[in-house]
Formats: structure tokens, sequence, C-alpha cells
């Protein structure tokens, strides 16, 4: 009986570890996503150095505002150098 609740403790210990690190990960994933799309965001710095947090972005599957304001602002910057 010993045995048999020794091995259910472990399976439990290591299904609550691998769920921990799944958790860590997605956190970490989900933090370094927000600090991208900050950088995206930030209009005080000029768009070219803002490009590989963009290109970050996109590699890490990350879509929504970030990517429609980052196209918006291009599309924006194109129709001011064009000439009337």
């Amino acid at each position: 009986m010993e045995n048999i609740l020794s091995i259910v403790s472990l399976i439990i210990a290591a299904l609550g570890f691998a769920l921990a690190m799944f958790v860590a990960v997605r956190q970490k994933r989900n933090d370094r996503l927000t600090f991208l799309a900050d950088r995206i965001f930030d209009s005080s710095i000029p768009r070219e150095l803002r490009q590989p947090f963009y290109e970050e972005y996109i590699s890490m599957k990350g879509n929504g505002t970030a990517v429609k304001f980052w196209l918006l602002e291009g599309e924006r910057e194109k129709k001011a150098l064009q000439p009337n």
C-alpha cells in the first residue's frame, strides 16, 4: 500500500512540476511580448530603431493592436511623404 501511495504522490509531483514549468514559460513569453509591444508603441523612438522589436514581435506570433499600429503608422508616413 505504501508503494502505491509513493508512486501516486511521485506522479502528482511530476505533473505539478510540469504544469509549473508550462506556466513559467508562458508567462515569460507574455512578458516578452508586452515589452516588445511597448517599444513598438513608443513613437518617441525613431521607427527604424523600433523595426527589430516589431520583427521579433511578429516572429513570436504576436498580433493585435501593436501590429495594426505599426502598419497604420507606416501608411501615415507614406502619405506624408507623397507630394500632393
